[in-house]
């Protein structure tokens, strides 16, 4: 009996850290199904600027490779990628909150400068080396021996790591992150004027959410 209740807390415990997200310092937000603005979803004091045509509403995944709660939710944004609406342009963004993040960062902008398609899922494969594999990239040279096992060169991936795409990218990554205000990943934001997240309304509502909320804006 000692070891079913044992389970029971143990599984409870797993399916709330799922519900929250990876924090710099804050406390987590509280869980409301309903769409209020400061439970559902936070309107942000000062909107983010946006990089998309007017007639379209952008959403924002602000995540970080070394956050399980990121990971657990890509395929929830998966099934939303390929489902939403046709005014919605989608942008990853990888928080910088520290310098662990901050290279992380670098890392998913050299595998999309190398695999701007998406055609040989680069983004899902580096989630899946430090998350399933836990292998260590954190320095240039761990970076270049995981793109070489990709099939890259290290000439190409060289060019990238030397670029000016690169640089802006990182460049804006660190401006987009502080502005956001968030202190912890994953999180969402719609049109540069809203935030949600699973740490807010549950991984299953994740979608709803964000189809709410672009609703909101395409009026």
């Amino acid at each position: 009996m000692k070891r079913f209740l044992s389970r029971i807390l143990t599984a409870t415990a797993i399916a709330l850290v799922t519900l929250t997200g990876c924090f710099s310092e804050s406390t987590q937000a509280d869980n409301n199904l309903t769409y209020v603005n400061g439970t559902h979803y936070t309107t942000l004091s000062t909107p983010l600027p946006t990089r998309v045509a007017q007639d379209k509403v952008e959403v924002v995944e602000l995540f970080w490779y070394g956050c399980p709660h990121c990971y657990h939710l890509e395929p929830i944004i998966n099934k939303y990628l390929a489902q939403k609406p046709a005014n919605v342009e989608f942008v990853r963004v990888p928080a910088t909150l520290s310098p662990r993040w901050t290279f992380h960062a670098k890392l998913y902008y050299v595998g999309q400068l190398l695999d701007p398609q998406g055609t040989k899922g680069v983004h899902g494969k580096i989630f899946d080396a430090l998350q399933k594999q836990n292998r260590r990239i954190d320095n240039d040279e761990a970076l270049k021996r995981f793109f070489v096992s990709l099939g890259y060169t290290n000439e190409q991936i060289d060019g990238v790591l030397k670029s000016m795409e690169l640089d802006s990218l990182m460049r804006f990554a660190t401006d987009y992150s502080a502005k956001s205000g968030a202190d912890s990943v994953p999180n969402l934001i719609v049109n540069g004027k809203y935030m949600t997240g699973p740490g807010m309304v549950g991984g299953e509502n994740v979608i709803a959410t964000l189809n709410y909320l672009t609703k909101k804006e395409s009026k």
